[in-house]
């Protein structure tokens, strides 16, 4: 049986994201305790960098404990739970193409109708900047996963419609 492209969350990237996050809080409430009296910019750049960094880290100790796989691709389609729980098939995708933003790749998707894959998620609150810079309709990233950006170029060259592909 094929299994498809499976891709999990990376544990130790996510532990690497929540250590990272807390030495920037530490950071934060350094600059509040060292600066802030004397100067309101430091304590509103300290406290605004604690509660984002902090934040991170509650994102990333989140991704510590997920289980289950985060990204699968079988010739039913495309299942990403970081976009929604549901699966989108090969019928609903126009076009995918891989690009990339300064040393981010990612793999744009086209959909046919958008509003029917509408996200459930948080990264359905920016794809409309996504869209607006020309990167599809979703932004597939193995961002935080135990795959690569190769292996899921793979995966779309074996499921995909040749015509739906553009490297």
């Amino acid at each position: 049986m094929d299994d498809g492209f499976v891709a999990h969350v990376s544990r130790w990237r996510a532990a690497l994201l929540v250590f990272g996050a807390l030495v920037f809080v530490a950071g934060g409430v350094f600059v509040v305790q060292t600066k802030g009296l004397n100067d309101p910019r430091a304590l509103v750049t300290g406290w605004l960098g604690a509660l984002f960094f902090g934040a991170c880290a509650l994102v990333g100790a989140r991704q510590l404990f997920r289980s289950g796989p985060v990204m699968e691709i079988d010739a039913r389609g495309i299942l990403w739970r970081r976009w929604s729980d549901e699966r989108i098939p090969w019928s609903a995708i126009v076009r995918a193409e891989a690009m990339s933003l300064r040393r981010q790749r990612f793999l744009a998707l086209w959909l046919q109708d958008p509003e029917q894959y509408r996200s459930t998620h948080l990264l359905g609150r920016v794809a409309g900047v996504n869209k607006s810079m020309g990167f599809g309709d979703i932004a597939l990233s193995v961002s935080g996963t135990d795959r690569s950006f190769a292996d899921l170029v793979a995966a779309i060259e074996r499921y995909a419609p040749e015509s739906h592909f553009e490297a």
